[in-house]
């Protein structure tokens, strides 16, 4: 956690794939999650909460002057529910789906920290941006259009293009069993 805090202040970002530093080569912004985790398990001596609750934040509303900080797509994400398929941000429905359940993570955080209840329920209702992008029809998570229709399906089981390192049943198995 203070190495989380050292790398917030000299860079101004928390690291979402820190080895060491910044490293270009995962989406999402799990330093969220890490951070909730051990604070929520009593890890709590050695750092700041304030300072690192307070980079959490700030990656949910930026996207960052590079892509391994902040988060992509996340005026996007903050005003739709999700990151378009159609814009040209590669690995959007992953990138919804991870934001999602950061925000599920921050959300836990806000409530132990006792945060304004406004905070605590923007993230709560993110949290749930999840449900965005699950298809009643085919019964799978779908990247959606910035005007709401959801991605031509041609394949479920295609790897890539609009997640990372898995495919729509990959990711709908994992959402299947998260519920805020």
């Amino acid at each position: 956690m203070e190495g989380l805090v050292n790398a917030y202040k000299e860079s101004g970002f928390l690291p979402e794939w820190a080895s060491p530093g910044h490293r270009d080569c995962m989406i999402g912004s799990n330093s969220a999650s890490i951070i909730a985790d051990a604070y929520l398990k009593g890890v709590r001596t050695g750092y700041n909460i304030n300072t690192l609750y307070e980079a959490i934040l700030k990656n949910t509303e930026t996207e960052g002057p590079f892509s391994s900080v902040g988060r992509k797509g996340a005026t996007y994400y903050n005003r739709l529910g999700y990151v378009p398929y159609d814009v040209k941000i590669n690995e959007n429905a992953a990138r919804t789906l991870e934001y999602a359940y950061d925000d599920f993570t921050i959300y836990q955080l806000a409530k132990e920290l006792k945060r304004p209840q406004e905070e605590i329920d923007r993230f709560a209702k993110r949290s749930q941006n999840y449900c965005n992008l699950f298809d009643p029809t085919t019964k799978l998570m779908r990247g959606k259009n910035e005007n709401g229709t959801f991605q031509a399906l041609s394949n479920p089981y295609k790897w890539g293009d609009a997640f990372t390192e898995g495919n729509s049943w990959h990711s709908g198995l994992f959402f299947m069993t998260y519920k805020a």
